[in-house]
């Protein structure tokens, strides 16, 4: 196809009906074909036990009104998608983040979990995500639908056992306190403090083989790595196809 015919069909390329516009909706142009490409991510795979969560993003340096600034991510601005994998990189439900997910009494890493795990509770999986999806609020409520939480976790975080988050520990040393609910709240030291969380671990240590020797860790640092890594796969086979990259073809 030659160039100008794309580009002349790409600006006539239209989603959705301007007249049934949601209000409130920043996405009502777009949201019919993310609601197509998930309903069909849904049906050419079931996940087994384990699913992990976190936010990708797409780079934009045009004016939106939700252009996200990520510092860790390789494209710093652009627009920030909440995407659901499983193993080894497929991606299940995703969101685009449009700066209107906040409700009264509600955090948005709770909400955004809760919503994109929603087809996948109550069958004993167990999902791994990062510090700031993490509470010991969200694992009660993830293991009420028979679903377990693995990751790390930061200190301030509301009922963090403060005699676990504020121990002074030397290197390889470990501390961990478990409620009511079987949630465990751990802390490791290995360079600097670690900090995690699990519904499903108790506060065990195995031996790990690394290039540099074996070494002892903590058996829920160890298999968080293991699962935070299908979002890593899956953003590096993205990688591999970027729109955004200049060619001659």
């Amino acid at each position: 196809m030659a160039r100008n015919r794309f580009e002349l069909i790409l600006s006539m390329f239209h989603i959705s009906d301007n007249s049934a516009q949601v209000p409130g909706n920043r996405l009502h142009k777009v949201q019919p074909l993310i609601d197509l490409l998930v309903d069909k991510f849904h049906h050419f795979i079931i996940p087994e036990i384990s699913l992990c969560i976190d936010e990708s993003m797409v780079p934009f340096q045009g004016r939106l009104s939700f252009r996200q600034y990520l510092l860790n991510k390789r494209h710093r601005y652009g627009v920030k998608i909440f995407k659901l994998c499983t193993d080894p990189f497929y991606t299940l439900p995703y969101k685009v983040y449009a700066e209107k997910e906040a409700q009264p009494g509600k955090s948005v890493s709770s909400k955004v979990v809760m919503e994109l795990m929603e087809p996948y509770l109550d069958f004993g999986r167990t999902l791994y995500a990062d510090n700031w999806y993490n509470s010991v609020t969200l694992a009660e409520q993830l293991l009420d639908r028979d679903t377990f939480l693995v990751g790390t976790l930061r200190a301030n975080r509301k009922r963090n056992p403060t005699d676990v988050t504020r121990k002074k520990l030397n290197k390889g040393d470990i501390v961990a306190r478990q409620n009511d609910h079987g949630v465990m709240v751990l802390k490791w030291k290995d360079r600097r403090d670690v900090l995690a969380i699990s519904s499903k671990h108790i506060p065990s240590m195995i031996n790990v083989t690394q290039r540099r020797g074996d070494k002892i860790k903590p058996q829920v640092i160890v298999e968080y790595n293991a699962g935070k890594s299908f979002i890593d796969v899956s953003d590096q086979m993205n990688s591999y196809n970027s729109f955004s990259r200049r060619s001659l073809k």
